[in-house]
């Protein structure tokens, strides 16, 4: 069994199976601050410390005959605890209000001889954690669900083997980005050709989503360690995801199956809230919230060595970017860089030349934020070419906050959201058919995805 502490909007003992099956409150009554729990795995005892209330506690694997072992001053701001033949051993806090913040102390407690006082063993510095060391604390058995079969596989499992409600019992699980299978114990990577990803901050972090939102199955490695991800795209021919971590000044990229690792532009980088994958030309488009107001370009490999700025100034604060690639440009453009010229696709197909005009544009389009709640109309989006030529406003009417850009290229419509107005809106590239599709209240938008998987937004 696995046993744990939580406190929020209820503090909590918890218990359940070691493949997280069978989850039970053991305790919620007269607790504030539950920090630390230790085990008596031969009486079956369940100790632990709450940091507020200032006690350390006990009951049974039931959630029965509690009583409590110590109290007092003596045992407040407890964040470690362990228990070995009589004694418990806790890492004790000093009191913050007496200037001592961050020492920590070690205690040993008599935990049947409740009129035993205290002992104080050592200093510890600005330890939290504690365990005792010993064979007897990880008693063995003669067999379990878990051994290694003939082939190697734990249990019999391809990945993770779990017990499950004894010894005797076993789960299996699979790795993340894999998928368990029919048999309950093999594993297989799950077609990736439509899933969710998302970035979130505290911690920083990108994960994939089933489509089906009953689903576990995690469609790609997620992407840690990051601060605060703002801006996500994809390529799928490579099967990297772009990411801008806005508080750490740097754009990475990392592939679903987790390889491939890399920080790509990290050089005047100041607010990037936006970032645009060009699959065709295999470019990146980004806009930069900064002191200069810009929007960049780059290519996929060696990208810090072939950035360029299309556009600057004239932006309050450009946030959203994407790009519109399937639509070709009136004529090819390159850009040059120290490698040489790179362009944004290659025309294969000689009657664009001849006749240019017959083909619509290739548009980038971004969104432009103000701050001025007295007027509603200084928000907008525009688009120019992906050169960064012919700029125009697309939009500018009745917005303040435009969001989360997203194109629907089967239906060559436009989607946005509005952090102020809390709505979603729509309109066709040709700029007719405005109108708002949904309609929430007191929810600040700020990311925004269309699929045409059943026509449905995220």
């Amino acid at each position: 069994m696995l046993f744990f502490t939580d406190y929020g909007n209820v503090a909590k003992v918890e218990r359940c199976n070691m493949d997280g099956t069978n989850r039970t409150r053991l305790v919620t009554e007269h607790m504030e601050q539950p920090t630390a729990v230790a085990l008596d795995l031969v009486r079956k005892l369940v100790y632990w410390a709450d940091a507020y209330l200032d006690y350390v506690d006990v009951v049974d694997y039931h959630g029965g005959n509690r009583h409590t072992i110590i109290q007092g001053s003596q045992v407040s701001y407890i964040y470690g605890l362990t228990a070995f033949e009589d004694f418990l051993y806790l890492c004790s806090r000093a009191d913050p209000s007496k200037g001592t913040a961050g020492t920590s102390e070690l205690l040993q407690i008599h935990r049947f001889n409740l009129t035993a006082q205290p002992k104080t063993l050592t200093s510890l510095g600005t330890s939290r954690g504690i365990r005792v060391y010993h064979k007897l604390a990880q008693p063995k058995v003669r067999s379990h669900a878990c051994e290694t079969d003939v082939y190697g596989k734990p249990g019999g499992c391809s990945h993770i083997c779990l017990l499950s409600g004894s010894y005797k019992s076993r789960s299996c699980r699979c790795r993340t980005g894999y998928s368990l299978g029919a048999d309950g114990q093999s594993c297989k990577k799950p077609k990736n050709d439509l899933f969710l990803f998302y970035g979130k901050g505290r911690p920083g972090v990108i994960r994939g989503l089933d489509m089906n939102i009953k689903s576990s199955n995690e469609h790609m490695v997620p992407i840690e360690d990051l601060v605060n991800p703002r801006a996500i795209d994809y390529h799928a021919e490579s099967g990297h995801i772009y990411f801008a971590d806005t508080t750490s000044f740097l754009i990475g990229r990392q592939k679903i199956d987790g390889t491939g690792r890399e920080t790509i532009l990290k050089d005047d980088l100041d607010n990037v809230e936006g970032i645009s994958v060009d699959w065709i030309g295999n470019n990146l488009y980004w806009t930069n919230d900064g002191y200069r107001k810009t929007i960049s370009v780059a290519r996929l490999e060696q990208a810090s060595q072939t950035r360029k700025t299309l556009l600057e100034g004239d932006m309050s604060h450009p946030r959203a970017i994407v790009v519109d690639p399937l639509n070709r440009a009136m004529k090819p453009f390159c850009l040059s860089s120290s490698l040489g010229l790179f362009c944004s696709r290659e025309f294969t197909d000689s009657f664009a030349y001849v006749y240019p005009h017959v083909r619509p544009n290739s548009w980038m389009y971004w969104t432009d934020w103000e701050e001025d709640e007295v007027n509603d109309s200084i928000g907008r989006i525009e688009r120019a070419w992906m050169d960064g030529s012919n700029r125009s406003i697309f939009v500018t009417s009745n917005m303040l906050w435009p969001n989360g850009l997203t194109l629907d290229h089967g239906t060559s419509t436009m989607y946005w959201c509005d952090a102020y107005y809390d709505h979603i809106e729509k309109i066709h590239l040709n700029g007719t058919g405005r109108m708002v599709t949904f309609c929430f209240l007191s929810i600040d938008f700020f990311c925004f995805v269309m699929t045409r998987q059943d026509m449905e937004a995220y």
